[in-house]
């Protein structure tokens, strides 16, 4: 049987060292490893735990470090720290002995020597303080271990008290939450049948199409297998809703992979129509096939193509309804992704934001005289939101925004549904941070 923490250490170094994405990592660790449910929950812990808390982890370990060490022996003390810190059900000489035995088996007596070392003077000598940190700014960025410059930029654009929440809320625990797939039946039915199969769930905060699974594993179930649900975030819910498709109708999904948006608009649809569906990578193309054949619809068609060149593809005026959900910077899924706290630089959102525009540029035309363009993302930035909205109706005067979205949205978020568009902060309702915005083309 394969050992967590070995395992758990791996999947830190393919993510922090090589880059790996934290789901892609954990995932294939556990898929070619023979572990307990206990292990890979324990495993799964020790992973996105040590990530979620890395600056902090790094802030109180640093000082215990005379010289350079390897990577991986960093990692294994920080991982080893997290279970001291933050998991009541390890005891401390328990972490600290597994530790030292994996320092040995991957790097030798000296390794084992130098684990030992360290981690027995934390359990002697005091942690440093974050009172030690006297810009607020930088302690709350220590503190939620999230980069300065975000930090920053959060609390510019929405004030200091919001940033605390956001900051806060990405480090909490997150359940897995699942949209019915109406062509199956009721969200109703679906609780049923996932509580006859020993899943513990409720309905959900936001979403009229969501549960929220307290316990179990939703994956294998036979209602997983049936086509009964796809795994959603709440707020990716809302925006099929937003975009509110007619039956018969024409539809476009610029961006679609996974499919969980697409496939929640062909649901809408109840079989009729088509929606053409496109990504730029093949494997992608299979993904959204995939889910399309498992929830059972015969109303998506997934094509390979770039979209910011849709515009060779299809004529002006093709579609009823287009949907943008656009590559981003990711912040509103932090706590999903939390390696995006580390990798992420200023920079990159320079570069998406080019991207983002191009897309809309490309597709404005692609929409009929009355039809609906909704541009969504994952993250919390007005300058990818907001802004790019306002610069997009300043170079498409013939498209206006769509106060009617707050009718097609729940009621909790009528307030913060301003004239077409609403953003959703982590903290707010259990969910990920999300934009959405809906426009009308009038000639």
């Amino acid at each position: 049987m394969a050992n967590a923490r070995e395992l758990a250490l791996q999947t830190l170094t393919d993510i922090l060292i090589d880059g790996a994405y934290s789901n892609h990592a954990l995932s294939e660790q556990i898929e070619k490893n023979e572990l307990t449910v206990q292990d890979k929950n324990f495993m799964t812990e020790l992973v996105y735990g040590t990530l979620q808390h890395e600056q902090l982890l790094n802030f109180y370990v640093t000082p215990f470090f005379n010289g350079k060490v390897k990577a991986w022996v960093r990692i294994l003390i920080q991982m080893t720290l997290y279970q001291m810190l933050f998991l009541d059900s390890v005891p401390e000489h328990a972490a600290i002995s597994e530790a030292v035995k994996i320092a040995k088996k991957r790097g030798g007596q000296f390794n084992g020597k130098l684990v030992n070392a360290i981690l027995r003077e934390m359990t002697r000598t005091p942690l440093p303080s974050l009172d030690t940190i006297k810009d607020e700014a930088e302690r709350l960025a220590v503190e939620t271990s999230h980069p300065l410059w975000l930090i920053k930029l959060w609390s510019k654009q929405f004030g200091w008290e919001k940033t605390i929440q956001m900051a806060r809320a990405n480090n909490e625990r997150v359940n897995v939450t699942i949209r019915v797939n109406g062509v199956r039946g009721t969200r109703e039915e679906l609780k049923q049948k996932l509580e006859s199969e020993g899943i513990t769930c409720e309905y959900g905060n936001l979403s009229q199409d969501a549960l929220v699974i307290l316990k179990g594993n939703v994956i294998k179930t036979k209602a997983f297998e049936q086509g009964w649900f796809y795994v959603q975030d709440e707020s990716s819910m809302l925006v099929a809703r937003a975009l509110k498709p007619k039956h018969h109708s024409k539809v476009l999904d610029t961006c679609s992979a996974p499919g969980g948006k697409t496939t929640h608009v062909a649901e809408l649809m109840r079989q009729t129509g088509t929606v053409y569906a496109h990504d730029v990578y093949e494997h992608k193309i299979k993904l959204i096939e995939d889910n399309v054949k498992r929830l059972g619809l015969t109303n998506v068609v997934a094509t390979l193509q770039d979209a910011t060149t849709l515009n060779e593809r299809y004529e002006s005026d093709s579609f009823d309804a287009v949907l943008v959900d656009a590559p981003c910077s990711g912040l509103g899924i932090l706590r999903r992704h939390p390696e995006v706290k580390i990798t992420k630089q200023p920079s990159d959102l320079d570069e998406i934001m080019m991207i983002q525009k191009k897309i809309l540029n490309t597709v404005a035309p692609l929409v009929k005289v009355g039809g609906t363009l909704v541009y969504s993302t994952c993250t919390v930035n007005r300058k990818e939101n907001d802004k790019m909205v306002e610069q997009f109706l300043a170079q498409h005067p013939e498209y206006e925004l769509d106060a009617t979205l707050v009718n097609r949205l729940p009621e909790v978020l009528h307030e913060q549904t301003k004239k077409g568009r609403v953003q959703l902060f982590p903290g707010d309702y259990q969910t990920d941070g999300f934009f959405i915005a809906c426009l009308k083309r009038q000639a």
